[in-house]
Formats: C-alpha cells, structure tokens, sequence
C-alpha cells in the first residue's frame, strides 16, 4: 500500500533523524544518545522529534527495526544462492556478518532492544514490528535446518532440539561477529583472518553437527568467494570504500 504525500514526508523525516542518531552514536557513544540532543542537533523542534520518538529508548527501537529489516533484506537474497543446504547457510551467514561489517552501530544498536526494561518504554506497534521482523528471522533458520533434516544432511541428535542448533548457529555467527567488531586488538582476534573467521567459526559449529558435506568433502572457502562476487559484489564494493 503506498503512502500519502504526508505519511512519505514523515516517513522520510523519520529516516532522517535515525541518521542523525546514528552520527550522535557514532562520535559520542550510545549512552550520550538523548532526545534532547537529538532535537539540538537538528532543524525540527522538540514537538516534531517527539512525534517521531516518545523517548530515548523509541529512539533506539527505531535503530533497531531498521537494522533487523536491513538484515533480513540480505538473508532474502542469501536465501536463493545455487548450492546446497550447507552452502545456503553459509550464504545466510555470510550475509549476517557483511552487514556488521556495513553498519556496526545499527547492528550493535539491535542489542540495546533487549535491555531490562526496554520494551516498557516504546510504542506497542514499534515492538510489534520488530517483533515480527525477528521471527522471519527464526524462521529463515528453523526452515534451513529442518530442510537439512529432511533431506538427510543433517540427523538431529535425540538428545537434542532443533531450536538447540540453530540457537546454536546464531550465538556462534552473532559472538564471532561481535568479537571482531569490539576486540580486533585482542590478541586472539588480531593474529586470524577477521575476513573468514565467521567461516572458519560456523564450519567447525556445523561439522560438529555432522551436517554434510562436511568441510573435509567440500571448500567452503571457495562458496565464501562465490556468494560473495555472485550475491554481494555491490556491498562488497561499497565495504572497500569505508575501509
């Protein structure tokens, strides 16, 4: 359904203030993030930005669905790449960790939408979108994994659940991500390849899980490079500009 000239014009100005936000973050840090500031730092009065954000943390929810939305456009087009089940992961994950990359305030942002006593302090229909963004989400992996199942790549333990392993998959790929994000000069981090390390982390989760081809009868390395001219070039491209 399209937007009338004034719900557009919102909608942009919307758009607008999240980007302010995110300089704010970006050059100060999320606790220095304030309507108030907000508001000083931009051409629209207090009323215009609290017509938008009824606080600070409606502010960051915002961030938030932005970021999940962004995320979930790339794992459409992840979704879709030519290889097997195993392949289609990796593209998935390939993808999660490209956006932190792209975007690392927003991706960090997604977390503040989970801190004690947040969803007290933002719109219903905000909370309800995100809501709904995340379970596509949850459903991308319960649909891959169940289609490995399915198919026999992958045999589920008995002694475990589905939504163990792929709660599994996502702690692996969101930990790796956010370590390399916050600690590139830890030694650990700084003597590996940040580029690939999402692959190597997830390769050793999913051999483990015995989910086939294994990494010994397949280069994923070589899928990491085709997902990435095939898929992403464009992000890519625009990745080497920021770097």
């Amino acid at each position: 359904m399209s937007l009338s000239k004034s719900e557009q014009k919102k909608a942009d100005r919307e758009q607008e203030l999240l980007d302010l936000a995110i300089s704010i973050i970006n050059e100060e840090g999320f606790a220095a993030l304030s309507l108030e500031k907000l508001t000083a730092k931009s051409k629209y009065s207090k009323g215009t930005i609290y017509n938008h954000f009824t606080s600070k943390e409606d502010c960051l929810l915002s961030l938030s669905i932005r970021a999940v939305g962004s995320i979930m456009e790339l794992f459409y087009r992840a979704i879709v790449f030519d290889g097997s089940l195993r392949e289609k992961a990796v593209a998935i994950h390939y993808a999660y960790q490209l956006y932190a990359r792209l975007e690392p305030t927003l991706f960090m942002a997604v977390l503040s939408s989970k801190a004690p006593g947040m969803r007290e302090k933002v719109l219903p229909e905000k909370l309800a979108i995100l809501d709904s963004h995340e379970d596509t989400i949850n459903k991308f992996s319960d649909q891959m994994f169940r289609s490995a199942i399915t198919n026999g790549d992958l045999e589920l333990p008995s002694h475990l659940s589905i939504e163990t392993l792929y709660f599994s998959n996502w702690a692996m790929s969101f930990g790796t991500n956010m370590l390399v994000m916050t600690a590139p000069e830890s030694q650990l981090v700084n003597r590996l390849n940040s580029n690939t390390l999402v692959l190597q982390n997830i390769s050793i989760l999913m051999d483990g899980m015995n989910w086939k081809p294994l990494s010994k009868d397949w280069n994923y390395q070589k899928t990491w490079q085709r997902v990435e001219k095939e898929i992403f070039a464009k992000e890519v491209a625009q990745l080497l500009l920021l770097d």
